[in-house]
């Protein structure tokens, strides 16, 4: 693909966006809201931002150095080994699809409020649509999300300023955002936190193949983390001016109803459902197209059937990896809404996204990726970051409460997964077999 019909950064950047803004989010906003509130929140999202903002700047020379669809797992496997690259990246992309189950159940419990559908139904509806629009192909596909993705920052944006503007007009503002100081604890697993809002963007860098050059990732990569920063602290801060205070599980699952029930119109549970849905597809068109690549890469690496590497060459897509996708995105949805798992997948993805961004860091300063003319006091930094986040990890595995030990035992099951394969692909090659062999 040459430069011209590649795909620019201002494509990209809302693929990077609409990726990590999904429905899910509205919950782990919530959380964090009640973790620290008001202004506070919105700080922990600015530092997570932060953090995310050096990120983009690693991933950027990763994906020039090592441009593959593989994304994640190349530049582990290329900077830590193969076996290494799967353990560090296999976690990851199994919680991306749990996730994707859990933006496919919310969606519907949501719709099932204004329509007469089961909430699985609606879910199931939803997942095969959005998978037909992925498997239009890339272009119309990447298309579709941006517009949706223009919508629904514009919208949600204006919500949040009218929700500022009538808690100014009742004097209730300066209560609102100027509640007591966290403790650093609390603040450090509300940073953690923050964390699970950016998830996704760096699936930005599966699309080096289809982009225009590998500078337009590098450009949308920093760009994406950019707008989610001051489009979460906007959204955050009218949070923090509404009465929410959800109560049992429903409430857990569907934060946004509480806003619009709070509103006390038919026309408002419409536009919240309605933007709930835009968030929805963007994320998970996204994901899915990102992680079609994935699939491409492996399979053109021999670690998965050769059909799975089928290109279209009119479309841009792999259609057999799209289906393997969309079949295990309904289990993922299924285990979501009958094992009870959102919440432990929330914290859980925000755990695994920690380590990730930790690891990245530090592979940046191996070979291949590594400068030798870069300042030392660079490298020192990104060992530092890579630390960093491996604390923020930590505290919110900590102040996880009620959660922690569910959490605990789906990470331990995905990495468990992981490993196990991992294993069988070493015994296959001869590297882990038995003596007796």
């Amino acid at each position: 693909m040459n430069e011209r019909e590649g795909l620019g950064s201002a494509a990209l950047t809302a693929v990077g966006c609409g990726t990590a803004i999904a429905t899910v989010c509205a919950i782990g906003l919530f959380q964090i809201e009640r973790l620290v509130g008001g202004v506070w929140a919105v700080a922990a999202v600015l530092a997570a931002g932060l953090c995310c903002v050096f990120l983009a700047r690693v991933l950027g020379r990763l994906s020039t150095v090592v441009p593959s669809g593989a994304g994640l797992l190349a530049y582990f496997s290329r900077g830590f080994g193969r076996s290494s690259g799967l353990a560090l990246a296999g976690p990851y992309l199994l919680l991306c699809l749990l996730l994707i189950g859990a933006e496919a159940l919310i969606v519907g419990l949501l719709v099932a409020r204004v329509a007469p559908l089961p909430p699985m139904v609606g879910a199931l509806v939803f997942l095969v649509t959005t998978w037909a629009m992925c498997r239009v192909g890339i272009r119309v596909g990447y298309r579709a999300q941006a517009i949706a993705t223009f919508a629904l920052v514009v919208c949600l944006g204006g919500l949040a300023v009218v929700a500022l503007v009538q808690a100014g007009m009742h004097g209730e503002l300066a209560a609102r955002l100027l509640p007591p100081a966290p403790s650093f604890a609390r603040f450090a697993a509300a940073v953690g936190q923050s964390l699970f809002l950016f998830m996704g963007f760096e699936l930005l860098t599966s699309q080096v193949e289809v982009a225009s050059s590998p500078r337009a990732v590098e450009r949308a990569l920093g760009a994406s983390v950019l707008v989610l920063a001051g489009f979460y602290s906007l959204v955050s801060l009218g949070f923090s001016c509404l009465d929410h205070v959800p109560v049992g599980v429903a409430a857990r699952f569907t934060p946004q109803l509480a806003i619009a029930d709070q509103l006390g119109s038919r026309a408002a549970i419409l536009i919240v459902v309605l933007l709930s849905l835009l968030a929805s597809f963007t994320s998970v068109n996204g994901a899915l197209l990102a992680l079609s690549r994935f699939l491409y890469a492996l399979a053109a690496q021999k670690l998965l059937p050769r059909r799975f590497g089928r290109i279209e060459p009119r479309s841009l897509i792999a259609p057999d990896a799209l289906v393997a996708l969309l079949a295990l995105s309904l289990a993922a949805t299924a285990l979501v809404g009958w094992g009870g798992v959102l919440e432990h997948a929330i914290y859980a993805a925000a755990v695994t996204a920690s380590l990730v961004y930790a690891a990245l860091s530090w592979v940046r300063e191996r070979p291949p990726f590594r400068q030798d003319v870069r300042a030392a006091w660079r490298r020192g930094a990104s060992r530092v970051l890579g630390l960093g986040f491996v604390g923020l990890g930590v505290a919110v595995l900590v102040d996880a409460g009620p959660a922690r030990l569910g959490t605990v035992v789906l990470l331990v099951s995905v990495y468990g997964v992981v490993a196990l394969l991992v294993w069988r692909r070493r015994v296959s090659e001869g590297q882990g077999a038995p003596a007796n062999a």
